[in-house]
């Protein structure tokens, strides 16, 4: 696909021709973010899959006439300069014709790059389509023009974007202040001699939105600076919705790193919390992802001895997922090592699977942890993962995330639970 820059001869005939030119820009510098974590050669694929879908959409979605070139060599901005319509009334497109273009290609675009399967998109990558006109002066030369049209255009999907992230934040905040926040449970079972050691408690937006999703609440809150916030308003929920859980039954609580600084969440205010609400910290697992514990080890070694001092487990999850700071966390001392569900996944199909799997157990048995192998959806994986001598599990299978009341709270915590 050649630049703009190769077919700005053309393009400056067509703006003196008509007296005017129309672009719409394709964004897709969210999926630069491929070539950091993958390398070149798959954003180079990537880019390539993008290029592709941005050029059928010529003759469907926009007309097979309109030029179609790169931003630069190289790089992840499309560029669609519309071309003449036909008949003189309709030779110039209105301002809301180019906002119904490039809502059309955005939402096109878009919907195809979730029906990828690629490996390399996963997450919210999305492309933005922007506007902008020119016309022709006669004092300007002409390139000086076509370039200005590419300035605003890049301007418009600026704006777009500054206004995107700030109704994503809107919705967000109308979220919090409406305690829109609801929490439900997900047992957490003894797979060596059944029974259940806890629930975790898990947070969801209101139901029947993009919200309800806890992947896109924690991600509008990560783009909109307010992780703490939601972190707050979620582990305040969950620890009150905990309430009529039941002695020796424990709870899981995921926390983010700037929690373990809330002076809410410390100390005398912390006790007198959970007294209220009928809970002990004893019966409370902290969970952090093994990600957070590496890269913040010195922070967290400090601020785990503050909870463990007064009676918190500790839960590390998302082991096996990629992470290598093992020795570090043997040096934690967690009570819980949570296996990344993309490990517990086909485990009875994968020998590379089982024998990583048998090798953290070991890890686990020497630093005295509990292993919970998360994501079991199968029978097989269950049958695995008892097999290794994993001790607990959790999942679909063992149970689906649901509000508290719906489960038989009055059966007993397995044996090795209470040790």
């Amino acid at each position: 696909m050649p630049t703009y820059h190769e077919q700005v001869v053309p393009l400056t005939e067509q703006l003196r021709l008509q007296g005017h030119l129309a672009l719409v820009l394709i964004d897709a510098s969210e999926l630069a973010q491929v070539e950091h974590d993958y390398g070149s050669r798959a954003f180079e694929q990537v880019l390539s899959t993008v290029s592709g879908l941005v050029s059928e959409l010529r003759g469907t979605t926009v007309r097979t006439a309109d030029v179609l070139t790169l931003d630069e060599r190289g790089g992840n901005a499309f560029l669609l300069f519309l071309s003449p319509r036909r008949g003189e009334d309709e030779g110039r497109p209105r301002i809301h014709d180019l906002e119904a273009i490039c809502q059309r290609v955005g939402e096109q675009l878009n919907r195809r790059l979730t029906d990828l399967r690629s490996p390399y998109l996963r997450g919210r990558r999305r492309v933005t389509a922007g506007y902008a006109v020119v016309f022709h002066n006669p004092l300007i030369m002409a390139e000086r023009v076509v370039a200005r049209l590419v300035g605003e255009a890049w301007e418009s999907v600026r704006i777009q974007r500054m206004q995107a992230d700030f109704q994503r934040r809107c919705r967000l905040q109308d979220v919090l202040l409406g305690h829109q926040i609801a929490t439900v449970f997900q047992p957490i079972v003894d797979l060596q001699k059944g029974g259940v050691l806890g629930f975790e408690a898990l947070s969801r937006g209101p139901a029947g939105t993009q919200q309800q999703s806890p992947a896109d609440l924690f991600d509008t809150a990560a783009a909109t600076d307010l992780v703490f916030e939601l972190d707050r308003h979620c582990r305040r929920r969950a620890l009150r919705t905990a309430r009529e859980l039941t002695g020796p039954l424990l709870l899981f609580l995921n926390v983010v790193p700037a929690s373990m600084y809330d002076r809410d969440f410390q100390g005398t205010s912390l006790i007198e919390l959970l007294e209220g609400l009928g809970l002990s910290p004893e019966r409370i697992v902290l969970e952090v992802s093994e990600q957070y514990a590496i890269q913040n080890y010195t922070l967290f070694v400090e601020a785990l001895q503050n909870f463990t001092q007064l009676g918190f487990s500790i839960a590390v999850d998302d082991i096996g997922a990629g992470y290598s700071g093992l020795e570090k966390i043997a040096h934690l001392n967690p009570r819980y090592l949570k296996f990344d569900m993309q490990l517990v996944r086909d485990i009875d199909q994968s020998h590379v699977k089982r024998e990583m799997a048998r090798a953290l157990k070991t890890f686990a048995d020497k630093m005295d942890a509990r292993i919970i192998a998360e994501g079991i959806e199968r029978e097989g994986e269950q049958r695995a993962c008892v097999e290794l001598g994993i001790d607990f599990g959790q999942g679909y299978l063992l149970g689906r995330p649901a509000p508290l009341e719906t489960f038989n709270l009055g059966a007993p915590a397995p044996p090795s639970a209470r040790g």
